[in-house]
């Protein structure tokens, strides 16, 4: 395994130069989970996995130095209909939500609420704790959770995620508030734990001046942190909140500065010599060759989301409306190289359309069947009618340029030229929605059951209506879509692991997509750093790190 890593790294560098990859991978031991052979490999690099340290207990007049890929244009995306990764970061500092997701044992933790409970299947109802300071020195109240439920996500995000699938709030009484939603989703609670889900009071945000002034003025919130300073184009910072309900809680540092630089190698560059604590976001393929240097800590890990590659089925498709063509290109497909490239070698191709994280997740491909068959890809392409050869476009941006690359090699192999499009973002964006292509590498994060997540490009809605989606089959049927309207709305996990399996077959029969790699994150801090923590979707936890 050490050697097909090595190999695979070999091929990513020689692919990428300046490019970044697609990708990262596990860090621990018991964390592989593509098989055995990878926690032989675990020995030969200093990886750290994430979620694993204890938790701290003491304070210092010490400053957090975190050194992030873009600067937001926001730090409240909600309050103008929007969220961004980095935000997203930063907001979870400042912002509580009702409840909070431990990723480290996998459960829902009370938070701004100390319990919940579904009064039927759309209204899920909260008890509120009675001793949160919101950032204006006022307590917590149910109103601060119906303003922000019905004036800020429902009434500033109805076209998003974080407000599309709300109906609206009703306080009981000062400290019960229920929330109702226009779909059935018991992972909705988990969803509620999201950054993009932070309470805040009707006070705070006319304080500030509305809600325009304060998505870059966020006095605001009840989070471990507050905000002090936003020096566009250079840094924010925010300082530790004294007065913070959760007495358990320590913040190490009293303030957390974040920096602002795009170049990977200049974020890693700054934790070697001291500038800042943590490089956020490496490519994989860089943080790969990090993870051997003594002088810092590397961490390489999946976040439940996997790359598919969708063959376009839509009104502008072209040979791939075939399902031999699809096939072909399934067989000539080398799934282990490019799982390599993809994650750098720290992590094997998926045999199944579900991350290893879902509860429901079930191996529905053997290795056998991922094997190469360059004559069986050939034999149904000669059925198909392109027995002297066929041209296939596949869109993507710059960063799967590997990926793409080594899919090239594997076609050319059937007679099948593979032609890579990579267009600035906005030419990608337009072409990826209107289906103007024959491939396309898009994944999703199932491991949390919402209509945004679970098989979002074969819902009927996003293929057919408003709330069409980048990428995908741009295609589907009655079935796929009643499947999954069903394995999102079962409450009973052994029913949604049936339901999951029965998706997974379907997109199998009808080779819909062919199943990657588990998608990784990867960032580079220094070495007496602990408490390295996630949350949603793999972004790191700031308000945990301590020496």
């Amino acid at each position: 395994m050490k050697a097909k890593k090595v190999m695979a790294m070999a091929m990513a560098s020689a692919m990428i130069l300046s490019l970044t990859a697609c990708g990262g991978g596990n860090s621990s031991d018991d964390a592989a989970k593509g098989g055995e052979t990878q926690s032989e490999e675990k020995a030969t690099v200093n990886v750290v996995e994430p979620n694993k340290d204890a938790a701290n207990t003491e304070k210092t007049d010490e400053t957090l130095t975190v050194g992030l890929a873009s600067e937001p244009s926001s730090l409240y995306g909600a309050s103008v209909g929007k969220t961004e990764n980095e935000e997203q970061i930063i907001g979870n500092a400042m912002l509580d939500s009702l409840v909070k997701f431990n990723y480290s044992t996998n459960e829902i933790e009370p938070s701004l609420a100390t319990e919940w409970e579904w009064v039927d299947d759309t209204h899920l109802k909260f008890k509120l704790r009675d001793d949160v300071t919101m950032s204006d020195g006022t307590p917590l109240v149910a109103d601060d959770v119906v303003y922000t439920c019905n004036k800020i996500w429902i009434e500033k995000n109805q076209t998003n995620d974080t407000g599309k699938y709300l109906v609206g709030a009703t306080a009981e009484d000062e400290h019960t508030v229920v929330i109702e939603f226009n779909t059935v989703a018991p992972d909705f609670l988990k969803m509620m734990s999201w950054t993009n889900f932070g309470i805040v009071s009707e006070d705070e945000v006319n304080a500030a001046g509305g809600l325009e002034q304060i998505s870059t003025n966020p006095l605001a919130g009840s989070g471990p942190y507050k905000f002090k300073e936003w020096k566009n184009g250079q840094s924010v910072t925010l300082e530790r909140n004294e007065n913070y309900w959760d007495k358990d809680y320590a913040g190490y540092y009293k303030e957390i500065v974040f920096t602002f630089t795009s170049d990977a190698a200049a974020r890693e560059m700054a934790v070697e010599s001291g500038d800042a604590d943590i490089a956020y976001d490496i490519p994989v393929s860089q943080a790969s060759t990090y993870a051997e240097n003594d002088s810092v800590n590397t961490t390489i890990y999946e976040f439940g989301q996997t790359t598919h590659l969708w063959y376009n089925q839509g009104e502008n498709a072209g040979a791939t409306k075939d399902e031999k063509v699809r096939e072909a290109i399934d067989k000539a497909l080398d799934f282990d190289a490019i799982a390599q490239v993809g994650t750098a070698g720290f992590a094997d191709a998926s045999l199944s359309y579900w991350d290893p994280s879902c509860d429901y997740y079930t191996e529905n491909y053997t290795v056998e069947e991922r094997a190469v068959d360059v004559e069986g890809a050939k034999a149904l392409l000669e059925e198909a009618g392109y027995a002297d050869g066929l041209e296939v476009t596949a869109l993507g941006l710059q960063d799967i340029t590997p990926v793409l690359t080594v899919m090239q090699a594997n076609l050319a192999e059937a007679g099948i030229t593979l032609k890579i499009d990579t267009p600035d973002t906005a030419q990608f964006v337009e072409g990826a929605f209107g289906g103007n292509y024959d491939l396309i590498c898009v994944g999703d994060t199932p491991a949390i059951r919402t209509p945004a997540s679970v098989m979002p490009f074969l819902q009927k809605l996003n293929v057919e209506g408003p709330g069409m989606v980048i990428g995908g089959a741009k295609w589907t049927n009655d079935e796929f879509d009643s499947t999954i309207t069903e394995l999102i709305s079962e409450a009973d996990t052994e029913k949604a692991a049936e339901l999951a399996t029965t998706l997974d077959e379907m997109v199998k029969d009808q080779t819909v997509c062919s199943n990657l790699y588990p998608e990784m994150k990867s960032s580079v801090y220094a070495k007496d750093l602990k408490g390295f923590n996630t949350i949603e979707r793999g972004f790191v936890d700031v308000t945990g790190f301590y020496e």
